[in-house]
């Protein structure tokens, strides 16, 4: 849905819940929107800047480190209520990012050098993996001997009725009343869920 890249301060926070919130559906108190992050504290002054407390769950998980191995997580609460905190999705996106995208992998020759071209990549990766790739968690199993329906996170959201192709994607012409600076998103599990409350 939104990345924001550079170092872990305030600034870098605010960006990427600002970008989060302008793409986003707007959250109300009846659907409210939730957050799950690390016990980074940025990203509470950042999400009370952007958004009405009332209208969104927000949990820390912090991993609990002995001699660099977890050893237990500390689940905290900060706004609304979050049945079950997680940040597996997140860190498992982030696998999939550094799977799919070699500037990301530290110590190697492909580390990216340039800020402006790591976002770019993450920019169109997004859009690849959001309407080009099926997710294979979103697929709907059909009657034996018929093949599954495979969907994208674009679909599962009803943004799109179909698998992209890349000539599709990149012949896309943005409308004039999107934001410029938009990247082609879901929100799926990557960063917020939307529920009915």
């Amino acid at each position: 849905m939104a990345h924001s890249t550079g170092k872990r301060v305030q600034e870098t926070a605010d960006t990427l819940v600002k970008t989060v919130k302008r793409r986003g559906k707007t959250p109300t108190k009846g659907k409210k929107a939730t957050f799950a992050s690390d016990g980074n504290d940025q990203y509470t002054k950042a999400l009370i800047k952007n958004f009405d407390e009332e209208s969104i769950n927000y949990g820390q998980l912090v991993k609990n480190r002995e001699k660099g191995r977890v050893v237990g997580k500390t689940r905290t609460i900060i706004f609304g209520e979050v049945e079950d905190i997680q940040t597996v999705h997140v860190e498992r996106y982030n696998l999939t990012l550094r799977n799919g995208i070699s500037r990301l992998i530290r110590k190697s020759l492909c580390f990216s050098k340039c800020k402006e071209m790591l976002d770019n990549h993450l920019n169109v990766y997004q859009c690849y993996n959001n309407l080009i790739r099926a997710n294979s968690a979103l697929t709907i199993e059909t009657k034996k001997n018929e093949k599954n329906i495979e969907k994208t996170p674009c679909m599962a959201e009803d943004i799109t009725d179909h698998i992209w192709t890349w000539e599709e994607l990149l012949k896309f012409k943005v409308p004039p009343t999107i934001d410029q600076d938009i990247t082609i998103f879901s929100a799926g599990a990557n960063i917020v869920n939307f529920q009915e409350m």
